[in-house]
Order: structure tokens, then C-alpha cells, then sequence
């Protein structure tokens, strides 16, 4: 399965893995990420949340600073999504990015 790291465009059938790279912050930090604090939300074009939609929670993880997340559905219409990484690590560390997803049919 591949990963897709930062910005991607999808059709609606597609489902893969996204996700944000926190590499960085957790070198700064010294800790780790705690998958069970860490969120990962997702809302369409006009700001409505729509993660039930569009992420698949059961497919969060996290692997070497990778907070990663399965992506599924969406529609032209209510794209581009922003997909919002919420990273909180064992030192209490808390670091953020969004990912814009497109979907074109």
C-alpha cells in the first residue's frame, strides 16, 4: 500500500494511506507520538466536517514520525478537503498540519 505524504489528488474510488511527516518537530521535541491523543480530522471546501466520510479512523497509526491515516470517498464538488494532523508526543509536544486532499472524478 502506498503512502501519500503531504498535498494529493484521488478519484472517489481510491482508498490509500495519507499522512503527515512530523520528523522534524519530534527531533526538536525528544519524544514520541501518542497515537491514542493524536487526532486526524477532516472537513470539505465549505468547512463542513465530513471525517466519518472521507478517513477511515480504524486505519490511523503511526510509524517513524509518520502520524498516517487511510483516506477513502470524497466528491469533486465538496473538494479540495483539508485533512488536519494533530500530533501529541510523550513530553506533551503538540504539532499540527494540514494535508489538502483533491478529488476529481
Amino acid at each position: 500500500m502506498a503512502i501519500k505524504i503531504g498535498d494529493f489528488q484521488k478519484t472517489p474510488w481510491e482508498t490509500w494511506i495519507s499522512a503527515a511527516n512530523f520528523a522534524n518537530d519530534l527531533a526538536k521535541d525528544g519524544g514520541t507520538i501518542v497515537l491514542a491523543t493524536s487526532t486526524i480530522t477532516a472537513t470539505d471546501k465549505d468547512g463542513t466536517n465530513v471525517t466519518s466520510t472521507v478517513l477511515n479512523q480504524t486505519g490511523k497509526a503511526v510509524s517513524e514520525g509518520l502520524l498516517q491515516i487511510r483516506v477513502r470517498a470524497g466528491a469533486e464538488a465538496a473538494s479540495p478537503y483539508d485533512i488536519l494532523f494533530r500530533a501529541i508526543t510523550t513530553l506533551g509536544g503538540q504539532y499540527e498540519t494540514i494535508v489538502k486532499m483533491k478529488v476529481k472524478a
